[in-house]
């Protein structure tokens, strides 16, 4: 049991130390941005949720796990997002800031309209 808490320790130090820590200002891309064409700020992303990184179940453990500090707790995010091919998405479709982190989590999204 010594040896499981032993590795378990040294495993999160490990962790700690590999992920340097990024922090992230974020804004939503503006009231404006309603549909695909509007999104200037980068592609067009469906997500399986969207919400303020406060209220949305996981997003804390999964910002800390990638080292990510936002600035604003409550900026909306995307989660398990990917690119919107032939205007459809089944979930969320959003445009973000801050697509940075290959879908895992986007940052500073707005919904939009297909």
């Amino acid at each position: 049991m010594m040896f499981f808490k032993a590795a378990v320790v040294s495993t999160l130090a490990i962790l700690a130390t590999a992920n340097p820590t990024t922090t992230v200002t974020a804004t939503a891309p503006g009231p404006t941005v309603t549909t695909v064409s509007q999104c200037n700020t980068g592609g067009a992303q469906c997500c399986s949720a969207v919400g303020a990184a406060n209220s949305l179940p996981g997003v804390s453990l999964l910002l800390g796990l990638l080292g990510i500090v936002l600035q604003d707790v409550s900026v909306v995010v995307g989660v398990s997002c990917a690119n919107i091919v032939g205007n459809t998405c089944t979930e969320q479709p959003v445009c973000c800031t801050d697509n940075d982190f290959n879908g895992l989590i986007n940052i500073g999204c707005s919904p939009i309209t297909l």
